[in-house]
């Protein structure tokens, strides 16, 4: 089961003061340093009573939008919020589940897409090891079936268009407004933003331009894990958005986290941005470790916000997160039990916190000991760019120095994973690297994570780990936080390696599953094969694979997805290369529960052309492979 969900990407449906049923959709990112774009172009928006309704089943209201709407997932870093759509008429009832249409990137160029400088709907662009920028097209699965995300979303009863009311399945008219005329409505009722943002802002009203604070609802991907890269074709690269779990919260009772870093001597990455994350965990279910809820890039003021985060009613107990900040050159700092009250509609604080440094028992040299004051400011006033919404009153936690991880220069290592023989990962995985605090009964923390490869079961880049000994504090609502250094259990340096995947039970913490420092070059790991979510049998797909053009591909692969998130993969060689088709069984796949819905997608190339990249054919099929009561399904694709 993967439980991250630090873009990521956030669907926020705000309800409009007053009128109750009209919902707006902004969407948020969260990306790696090495990002400079990812555009994502959305033409629907879907909801449904049900959580574990299929892209085919009923009961979805649907929305296409009359003109596509295009942001820059880097752009809407730190908590930004940039608007889909707004005013949408949504009948009332209880939502469980919101879904996004995107637009291909293979489709004609969106005019939204156009404005931005985006060459492609959906697109990823990237900056390499060697400084060179890459723009690739942001790879879909299924975008026809969309992106499936959970939700709460209760729709109150309202001044609702009478055509909306009482119905099952809803689908307004593309091109056309998706709501009754309504009285100073003019034009496209959805806006398009190309990179513009209103961070942490649900509504934004037309004819002022003034923020209003309303029940909103957040869902969040994260593209720490989502933006997957990988190779093929010997030489040829690809970028895939694979859309894993996300959690909703409703942002009127949503909080965050806000903090400041001194960036003193810190290396930028070629994006201009500092290479550190920021993330909120929380003790997963069974108490084994620790997990990822929310994660953000520090921007390059040194700023960061987590947003949104979960809170609960209770004013003498709120809940707490553990804070892990953390990048390759710097030690990792770990604030402890930093607790995020619900926001208020109004009521501003400010406290002043002071964080100490306090001597470590350890032999790597740091400052014996450093003070810094800062106030913290409990305004909801974001330390990133934009306008921040009041109503978010991110819980500040003042502002810290990152050590380098050691000194002098190397600071890090790189790692990388193999998996047993016959016992690859699932095709969705993503590896976490853990480290533990020394104290008694500490439990792994999450310090770095990557996605794998999805065809060739490695990492797309080595991963790079710190050196150093690990800085952690308990946060306190007198304001000050003594930060301690001292070695992780696994030692400086070494951490603890496990995969998750979804549709699969996490990875157990083995500790003879370690990677440790080399004395040269890449440091390898074994990782262990995940077992099936708890409740799930092994299923399979038998998949008949017929080419209308014998020889115009010789390699390919099966992917096979659910709810927009990549599941399994499949070679397709053998059977492209005899030009006569044949059966490919994709096994493994989870089957008996609620969700165990899939489809199918090819990708298709010629290895013998000068460059591959321009041959690969994309193809998906909107038949089901439906295993909610079944072990094994199957699916005829014809490859163009």
């Amino acid at each position: 089961m993967n439980h991250r969900l630090p873009v990521a990407l956030i669907a926020a449906i705000g309800l409009l003061a007053g009128c109750g049923t009209r919902t707006d959709v902004s969407v948020t990112g969260n990306t790696p340093a090495q990002y400079s774009h990812v555009w994502v172009t959305v033409q629907e928006v879907w909801f449904n009573s049900s959580g574990t309704a299929g892209p085919d089943d009923g009961g979805w209201d649907k929305f296409p939008l009359s003109t596509p709407s295009t942001v820059d997932l880097v752009a809407q870093n730190g908590g930004n919020l940039g608007s889909i759509a707004s005013g949408l008429r949504v009948p009332a009832r209880t939502y469980s589940q919101v879904r996004l249409i995107p637009v291909d990137p293979t489709a004609p160029l969106a005019t939204s897409a156009q404005n931005a400088g985006a060459l492609y709907n959906c697109e990823a662009d990237y900056v390499d090891t060697l400084g060179t920028t890459h723009q690739l097209p942001l790879e879909l699965l299924n975008p026809d079936k969309g992106i499936g995300i959970p939700t709460s979303l209760k729709v109150p009863v309202g001044n609702i268009n009478s055509g909306l009311t009482g119905t099952t399945t809803t689908t307004s008219t593309p091109g056309a407004l998706p709501f009754g005329s309504t009285a100073g409505t003019t034009g496209n009722p959805f806006g398009t933003t190309t990179g513009t943002s209103s961070a942490l802002t649900a509504t934004t009203t037309s004819t002022t331009g003034t923020t209003t604070a309303n029940n909103a609802f957040a869902t969040a991907l994260d593209g720490t894990s989502n933006l997957m890269p990988f190779h093929f074709a010997s030489s040829s690269n690809g970028i895939l958005w694979s859309a894993h779990a996300a959690a909703a919260y409703d942002l009127s009772q949503a909080g965050g986290i806000s903090g400041q870093l001194s960036l003193t001597n810190i290396t930028t990455s070629t994006s201009g941005l500092p290479n550190i994350r920021v993330s909120a965990e929380t003790l997963s279910a069974d108490g084994t470790r620790y997990v990822v809820v929310s994660s953000t890039a520090v921007l390059s003021d040194g700023s960061f916000l987590l947003y949104p985060l979960a809170t609960n009613s209770s004013t003498t107990s709120p809940l707490t997160y553990d804070v892990v900040i953390h990048g390759p050159d710097i030690a990792t700092i770990i604030v402890k039990g930093v607790q995020v009250p619900r926001p208020a509609s109004s009521s501003t604080s400010t406290s002043s916190r002071t964080t100490t440094l306090t001597t470590p028992t350890t032999s790597v040299t740091v400052p014996s000991t450093t003070t810094t004051t800062t106030t913290g400011t409990n305004t909801g006033t974001s330390t990133g760019t934009g306008t921040t919404n009041a109503n978010v009153n991110p819980v500040s936690i003042g502002t810290l120095t990152p050590r380098a991880a050691v000194a002098p220069p190397p600071t890090s290592y790189s790692a990388n994973v193999s998996t047993a023989p016959g016992a690859p990962l699932p095709a969705g995985a993503v590896v976490n690297f853990y480290q533990t605090l020394g104290t008694q009964g500490a439990v792994p923390y999450v310090i770095e994570s990557s996605p794998v490869d999805p065809f060739n079961q490695v990492l797309f880049n080595d991963q790079a780990l710190s050196l150093g000994t690990v800085d952690s504090g308990t946060w306190s609502t007198n304001g000050t936080v003594t930060v301690v250094s001292a070695a992780p259990k696994e030692g400086a340096g070494n951490y603890l390696v496990a995969a998750s995947a979804p549709g699969f039970s996490d990875g157990t913490l083995d500790p003879k599953v370690t990677v440790t420092p080399p004395k040269s070059g890449t440091a390898m790991v074994v990782v262990p094969a995940l077992a099936l979510e708890s409740g799930a049998t092994a299923g399979s797909v038998s998949a008949a694979v017929v080419a209308t053009a014998p020889g115009k591909y010789d390699q390919g692969q099966l992917l096979v997805s659910h709810d927009g998130k990549l599941i399994a993969t499949a070679s397709l060689d053998a059977v492209l290369k005899q030009g006569t088709g044949g059966i490919v069984t994709v096994a493994g796949l989870a089957s008996g529960t609620p969700d165990a819905v899939y489809y199918a997608t090819v990708r298709a190339w010629n290895s013998t052309s000068s460059n591959p990249a321009d041959t690969v054919q994309r193809q998906w099929y909107p038949q089901v492979i439906d295993l909610r009561t079944s072990t094994s399904a199957s699916i005829a694709l014809t490859v163009n």
